[in-house]
């Protein structure tokens, strides 16, 4: 098949990262892939860098922020001159809008819920909704939602019952070198704790960063490492009296789940989410996760079993969760760890390409 998957960016970011291992495997299971991105590539495009040779990549040379009707007919004519058996586009409806509409008989789109329905919803993509509903209801695009959660969110929002493929991503070959989360280490009994993700409301690390001030003021020798894009400069201004040898903003990575195998457990705070693949790459080093519990992380978190999740995404709840994870023993983390791993399997990234492969032959 010849297949185009399309995004504004390839920066970091989860629903780059899942683009990209899932380019990669299908080109690696011998299909015609392009990933083609909106904006014009700039150093921080880490997955855009992390695609394979087997992938054709492409951009339209987008650089100023904000909606422009130029880029829609430059998607448009894109798309009709590739000559692709299926379009996959992902995310922010409005920029693909004209192209699903004029070429949905001659194309086989289909659109990933990344996040919560409802999430997805709130920015621009609010002012295209009932066009959007229109094409998901009349199978203009087909849809794919990334877990039971997401599922759900997406027929409360739209009335429609979507196709659920969870998401996947690569075991990772972990290769030896200068990590610092080795360097993190204050004492040989520190534990690290990495909290992988763009610095945004959604991620809600002002709560991070202010539980983990309560927990090192107790006196408990940890390490708080913030390893994302600076998306929301405000929220990073609140962040910064946090700031110590104990809590760090250590910027943008490329090797997160290198960083997380050394990592004594994984925080996410976040106050919504679609089906982290932070979370799987957790799983898949046996970085233990210590999560709130929304979108689909409770449909893959049984807590005290394979991590840990709060109550709430309130600052006491997750202060909670993280004492929980302190007080457990060595065999038992031990145990946790092995657990996570074994959580794995269904996650890979083979399993998730195979998924895609199967839905998108039943349209074309």
């Amino acid at each position: 098949m010849k297949i185009l998957h399309i995004h504004p960016s390839m920066n970091g970011g989860g629903i780059e990262a899942m683009i990209s291992a899932l380019a990669n495997e299908m080109a690696e299971q011998g299909h015609d892939i392009t990933v083609c991105s909106i904006f014009k590539p700039t150093e921080d495009y880490i997955f855009w860098d992390k695609l394979s040779d087997k992938v054709k990549r492409a951009h339209l040379g987008k650089v100023k922020k904000g909606f422009n009707l130029k880029n829609i007919f430059q998607i448009f004519s894109f798309i009709l001159k590739g000559g692709y058996d299926v379009v996959h586009i992902h995310g922010f409806f409005y920029y693909y809008a004209m192209s699903v509409f004029l070429l949905f008989r001659k194309k086989a789109f289909f659109y990933t819920v990344h996040n919560d329905a409802t999430k997805e919803n709130s920015t621009w993509d609010k002012r295209f909704f009932f066009l959007k509903k229109r094409a998901f209801r009349h199978n203009l695009i087909h849809v794919v939602t990334i877990s039971k959660s997401s599922e759900e969110s997406f027929e409360k929002v739209y009335g429609l019952v979507g196709h659920t493929i969870y998401n996947g991503v690569p075991r990772p070959v972990i290769v030896g070198y200068n990590n610092p989360v080795d360097d993190s280490r204050l004492t040989p009994t520190t534990k690290v704790f990495i909290n992988p993700g763009r610095i945004s409301p959604q991620k809600n690390q002002e709560v991070l960063c202010k539980v983990f001030k309560r927990i090192i003021e107790e006196g408990n020798d940890v390490v708080l490492l913030i390893a994302g894009s600076n998306d929301d400069h405000e929220i990073y201004k609140k962040l910064e009296p946090y700031f110590s040898d104990r809590i760090k903003y250590i910027g943008l990575r490329n090797d997160i789940p290198e960083l997380m195998a050394k990592a004594d457990a994984f925080c996410l705070s976040s106050v919504y989410e679609g089906m982290p693949v932070t979370l799987l790459e957790a799983f898949s080093v046996g970085c233990i996760p210590i999560c709130t519990p929304v979108g689909g992380i409770v449909n893959v978190v049984k807590s005290g079993e394979n991590g840990i999740l709060s109550e709430s995404c309130e600052e006491e709840s997750y202060y909670k969760a993280i004492k929980d994870f302190l007080q457990m023993g060595h065999d038992d983390l031990m145990n946790m760890k092995k657990r996570c791993v074994e959580s794995f399997a269904p996650y890979d990234i083979s399993n998730t390409a195979k998924s895609y492969l199967d839905f998108y032959k039943k349209f074309i």
